[in-house]
């Protein structure tokens, strides 16, 4: 094969280099933000020194990525022909295969034979105080609360009330509920290793892909962990291939559009009612989908314009296919409201007919309270008055006792026992006007609260270990359960617990939630550039968005699950040959 010179690299535009910059910039600030201690020691002309700097290399990076990344098919037929044969034989062209059930099937029992250690080992469950609530719920020995999601509290509900028809024993009802948990979990993973094997996925990135998904600690533990995770990540995974399958490209006969839509609707509901902030996901993904459509219909509507009524009947963009373009876009507004009137009902006649408790004032305000105490504890300018109104609320001489910069599970329960959160619920909007108004008078301890709470989700490096999946244990429960080793001997459950803790120390050394946020914003800024359909990664942005604005805990794990395991499509979408997964 001969040198093609007709071939030439695609040159960057001003428009592409513009995309790279917010994500430069982001990258600046996640270092020197996420390294506050530091950044103290330096000189505010320091400070902005290296944010120059780190935006400048990120930007370097992202843009020597995107370049490669748009050119890779010109770059290798550029090489010398016989370079080019060995690349050929070693990486021959990737193609789409043709999947069958039964290579779904393989995936989940696979993933599910990795699982099952685990389930043998910790029979019947991995049972936390989380559970231990929700459980006495489901049974009638606790008040009703939508504090953990009551639609997940219902299903618990449901697996202990046939597991214990069928068995008469509550322990083997919780292994019910724990393998078919572990089935779910098998199942939408094998799912996602399914679109990769459809895709053309390369085997060693497909093998890769099944370690990840089948052979990880971090998801055999949290498929056997009796609380809510597992069903939202299910859900949360399926909902970014949803969202993914609506927005791509199908002609005027492509897939049913009732289908996928229906699809997009049923895991939609299911985000929104597995978890408190799966609405912001939701509502922020919805608003981004609808925002793409509309401009994907004008972009459709300008290529008819600008070609003859021949050429567009060629091409597929004549009258047919803007009226299916209007269809899809009916079905779009009919799937979000629909999903929004579910959400609604559900939180408003539904949970009240069955009279269960809102979460207490005080769960939802994890930032204004954080913002305000650091700025009382660190000697911020605030007025006699704005003293008293937080003194009404919490014993401010006992701060040392509660207040944690990174934790504020301890403020919440230090108030909910010595402290009075009906005040702020009668006096919603006074409390608003605290808190803005200490803010723009202490606008730097507020940027530290918020810093200190979150940094876990961006920084690098954090000054504590985080943990994956707590610890291995059965907590004290009022249903006589105790965990019974199943095939396993004492021996076998002490090697499995120290590998266990090896793997979460060499986890934080290797790896961290920062780190998942800089990949996740890596990919999506190469599909960016390479003018990929981007939209499969908005549920995550949208995740972590929320986490910023409410998290509870600064560098906890399962929070952010459902960014870590969604890595290996996205990177697929942004950084693969093809842009689309197959759609189903």
């Amino acid at each position: 094969m001969g040198f093609n010179r007709d071939i030439k690299i695609q040159r960057p535009t001003g428009r592409k280099l513009l995309l790279l910059v917010p994500f430069a910039l982001c990258y600046a600030c996640f270092v020197v933000l996420g390294d506050w201690q530091g950044s103290v020691g330096y000189s505010n002309a320091q400070n902005l020194g290296r944010l120059v700097l780190w935006a400048a290399g990120s930007f370097a990076v992202l843009f020597a990525a995107g370049f490669l990344l748009e050119n890779w098919a010109v770059l290798i037929a550029l090489m010398p022909s016989g370079a080019r044969v060995v690349y050929e034989k070693m990486f021959p062209p990737r193609k789409a295969r043709q999947g069958q059930w039964w290579i779904w099937l393989a995936f989940f029992m696979f993933c599910l034979l990795c699982y099952l250690p685990y389930f043998l080992i910790y029979y019947p469950t991995w049972f936390n105080n989380d559970a231990v609530w929700q459980m006495e719920q489901a049974l009638g020995m606790a008040a009703k609360s939508n504090h953990h999601p009551y639609f997940h509290t219902l299903i618990i509900k449901v697996f202990l009330t046939v597991g214990y028809d069928l068995f008469h024993d509550y322990t083997a009802a919780v292994a019910l509920y724990t393998f078919c948990q572990m089935a779910l979990t098998a199942a939408v993973f094998s799912f996602y290793l399914y679109l990769l094997y459809r895709r053309g996925t390369r085997i060693l990135w497909l093998v890769l892909a099944v370690f990840f998904y089948a052979l990880l600690p971090i998801n055999g533990m949290f498929s056997i962990c009796m609380g809510k995770d597992a069903w939202f990540t299910a859900a949360f995974l399926l909902f970014v291939w949803a969202v993914h399958n609506c927005a791509a490209k199908t002609g005027t006969s492509g897939t049913p559009g009732v289908r996928r839509w229906f699809c997009f609707f049923v895991t939609g509901v299911s985000v929104c009612l597995l978890r408190s902030n799966g609405i912001f996901v939701f509502l922020g993904t919805a608003v981004l989908l609808v925002i793409s459509q509309i401009f994907s219909g004008r972009a459709a509507d300008r290529a008819e314009r600008q070609s003859s009524r021949k050429e567009a009947a060629l091409n597929g963009t004549d009258g047919g296919r803007r009226k299916y373009l209007w269809r899809e876009r009916q079905r779009m507004y009919t799937s979000v409201a629909a999903v929004l009137v579910c959400y609604l009902l559900w939180q408003g006649p539904i949970l009240t007919a069955l009279q269960v408790q809102p979460p207490d004032t005080i769960e939802s305000l994890t930032m204004p309270v954080q913002h305000l105490l650091c700025a009382y504890a660190r000697g911020g300018n605030l007025k006699p008055e704005e003293v008293e109104m937080l003194e009404a609320v919490v014993p401010l001489e006992h701060i040392d006792e509660y207040y944690n910069p990174y934790l504020f599970d301890m403020t919440k329960n230090y108030i909910r026992d010595h402290g009075n959160q009906q005040v702020i619920a009668e006096n919603k909007s006074a409390y608003a006007k605290l808190w803005l108004n200490v803010g723009l008078r202490n606008p730097m301890l507020y940027l530290e609260a918020e810093i200190r709470q979150t940094a876990g989700y961006y920084a690098l490096h954090i000054p504590h270990d985080q943990i994956l999946y707590s610890e291995y244990f059965m907590v004290d429960n009022p249903f006589g359960i105790e965990s019974e080793r199943k095939v396993f001997s004492y021996d076998a459950s002490i090697a499995m617990g120290e590998f266990l803790q090896w793997f979460q120390t060499f986890y934080n050394r290797v790896w961290s939630l920062g780190l998942n946020t800089w990949l996740l914003l890596f990919a999506l800024a190469c599909a960016l550039y390479r003018g990929r359909r981007a939209i499969a990664f908005a549920p995550c942005v949208m995740l972590l968005g929320s986490l910023l604005l409410a998290t509870p805990v600064y560098n906890e794990f399962r929070y952010a699950y459902g960014v870590f395991v969604a890595l290996p499509v996205l990177f697929s979408v942004g950084l693969g040959r093809e842009e689309t997964l197959p759609l189903l």
